[in-house]
């Protein structure tokens, strides 16, 4: 029944053999970047991105698509199609990886399960996990339901959600980032310092204040200097400049993101949500931001 469709999945079967997932494929600790891909035009961006930012940092990258497959009482033929389709979708992009990455050794993961938690798990041991805003099948919806928010949420790396197909990836040139002076929106900084640096762009740190800018501009001032002074090679040949805005966060940012390449800020801040895991501020902006955005969490 399935002998003249599955020709091509039988063409994979080392491939599959390769990227199963278990208990040896899980990356250790290091320097790695996890980005999700599941064959459509912006986790096609998101693998450019992450491309990108692991020729600027070194490491490892991991290509890693998620498939929901049918249950154990449905017929192992059709998991094992299902199986097979979901290895070609993936094989896609790591050969999409490879041609953006000449040289360089390109890691699979095959997950089947749930999106969200299993790439909070991949997380656990990333530098990074990129993702794009919509994908299809399994990964729809990453922006606009509740799988980006999951990630975002419990993720312990920094999350960046990719906005746009591959063409439009490169966007404007500056990076934005939120700051309030809480502990993730200093990490967010840091995080905009280095990206910045390593891709030759300039950052511009906003610092939204609902009772007006009065002498909250010397502080941002302060926490920019302390931000440079932290980073353990310096800043050379980024420009940073900084703005304070009287106003509420999410309306001071969203502005600045359709002028940006990428929007980065904390998983919290110091508003009435600081008790949540991710902000009210963080999550509209994932929703809403006109470029791709990095949230990030304070490690220490």
């Amino acid at each position: 029944m399935t002998h003249g469709v599955d020709a091509q999945l039988a063409a994979r079967i080392h491939f599959l053999a390769r990227v199963a997932y278990g208990a040896a494929s899980r990356p250790r600790a290091g320097r790695e970047i996890v980005v999700a891909f599941d064959g459509s035009p912006q986790s096609r961006a998101a693998v450019g991105w992450a491309a990108r930012a692991c020729g600027v940092r070194g490491g490892r990258l991991t290509v890693c698509h998620v498939w929901d497959g049918p249950r154990a009482e449905r017929e192992a033929a059709v998991t094992t199609r299902e199986r097979g389709l979901a290895g070609l979708i993936l094989s896609e992009g790591v050969e999409l990886a490879e041609r953006l990455l000449p040289g360089r050794a390109v890691r699979s993961a095959l997950l089947r399960g749930d999106p969200g938690t299993e790439l909070v798990s991949l997380g656990r041991t990333a530098e990074m996990l990129v993702l794009g805003t919509r994908g299809r099948g399994g990964m729809a919806e990453l922006l606009v339901g509740s799988v980006s928010a999951h990630v975002a949420t419990h993720a312990a790396c920094p999350v960046l959600a990719v906005r746009g197909t591959a063409e439009a990836a490169g966007g404007a040139e500056t990076v934005v980032v939120g700051v309030d002076g809480s502990d993730c929106s200093l990490a967010a900084l840091r995080f905009a310092l280095e990206y910045a640096r390593g891709h030759r762009l300039p950052v511009h740190a906003i610092h939204a204040c609902r009772d007006g800018p009065g002498r909250r501009g010397e502080e941002l001032e302060r926490w920019v200097a302390e931000a440079v002074t932290a980073l353990p090679r310096g800043t050379a040949g980024v420009t940073v400049t900084t703005s304070t805005v009287g106003g509420p966060p999410l309306p001071v940012l969203l502005p600045g993101s359709h002028r940006a390449r990428l929007l980065v800020v904390g998983s919290r801040g110091l508003g009435p949500v600081r008790s949540r895991l991710l902000g009210s501020v963080s999550r509209e902006l994932l929703r809403r931001a006109g470029c791709t955005v990095a949230v990030v969490k304070d490690r220490d």
